[in-house]
């Protein structure tokens, strides 16, 4: 894939999937229902109307800020687009779409869990969130399951071995990769949980 206007590049050999099809067209459908066209999105989102289109058809990477972004321009919350386990004892996690390139991250908890949320993420080597984000969280909590990841919280690098864990407000800016050359492997614990519900009326 090319790089679009707004610096995001498509899938890498080697690379996870681009953005799930089922995300993007979660993410068209929700702008129809707005009656938002293409070119308005792409322009509060600050990406190309091609980029957008591309997203929306799942067939190119976007990163985790840009992802948020179209998210808040369409005036849900990221949460809104994971497909939550519905089983009480959950298998391998439901696959779900925070962007980035090279990750590819898991909800371990089931629906009706209200308290807290757990994600798995796999990262590749050269993989990471492509920018720092906020998320509508109290706290997040990061522990290494594998690997190396470098974790960025306000600006102040924290590596993250197997084993080793830290917690950080998430309306904080952050982000992460891995900078190694092995697969690396992070759970994350949030509190509370992301939204479900949209954040403002429509």
């Amino acid at each position: 894939m090319s790089i679009e206007n707004n610096g995001e590049a498509g899938g890498a050999a080697g690379k996870s999937p681009v953005l799930e099809a089922s995300t993007g067209a979660q993410l068209r459908a929700i702008r129809l229902s707005r009656g938002l066209s293409l070119t308005e999105v792409a322009h509060q989102a600050d990406v190309t109307k091609g980029f957008l289109s591309q997203l929306e058809r799942g067939l190119t990477n976007v990163s985790v800020p840009t992802l948020l972004r179209v998210c808040d321009v369409l005036r849900i919350g990221v949460g809104e687009l994971f497909a939550h386990p519905e089983e009480q004892v959950v298998e391998g996690g439901s696959r779900i779409d925070m962007g980035g390139e090279g990750v590819a991250e898991y909800l371990l908890t089931p629906a009706d869990t209200t308290a807290f949320q757990v994600f798995r993420s796999v990262i590749e080597p050269g993989g990471g969130t492509g920018g720092p984000y906020r998320l509508d969280t109290g706290t997040i909590f990061a522990m290494g399951l594998s690997g190396s990841t470098r974790l960025i919280v306000g600006g102040e690098t924290r590596m993250l071995s197997a084993g080793a864990s830290t917690s950080f407000s998430g309306r904080t800016l952050h982000q992460f990769d891995n900078p190694g050359t092995t697969v690396s492997e992070v759970l994350w614990v949030l509190s509370p949980p992301l939204p479900r519900a949209a954040r403002r009326p429509a």
